[in-house]
């Protein structure tokens, strides 16, 4: 990979970082609103996915179950575990997840 390429994915990433504090910021105001103290926010980003009928699952529990994410598909975002640095410090990588209605069945190999 190339450092045009790394950097494309570089502002790519801090993109969906960005897009997924916006969001998560607008559900956590919400719950606060709603006087929720019962909310994680991939708790909130999940409730608000299954509201439009999203089984949301990684890439990897797709393919264990026999479905394959189609071509072109943009994935939802969530935050995964908090993760540490070298030095010390936490973050939160990005969780990549499909939903039901962009997976198909794989094919399945003949094997002769």
């Amino acid at each position: 990979m190339n450092a045009t390429q790394q950097n494309k994915i570089i502002a790519m990433l801090k993109d969906y970082r960005s897009d997924l504090k916006q969001i998560s910021n607008g559900l956590v105001e919400q719950a606060q609103s709603q006087n929720r103290d019962d909310y994680t926010i991939n708790g909130l980003l999940r409730e608000y996915y299954e509201l439009v009928g999203k089984k949301l699952q990684t890439f990897d529990e797709w393919n264990q179950q026999n479905f394959q994410v189609r071509k072109g598909e943009h994935a939802y975002h969530f935050w995964d575990k908090p993760r540490q640095r070298p030095d010390g410090s936490s973050y939160c990588p990005i969780l990549f997840l499909f939903s039901q209605d962009q997976v198909q069945m794989a094919a399945v190999n003949a094997t002769a």
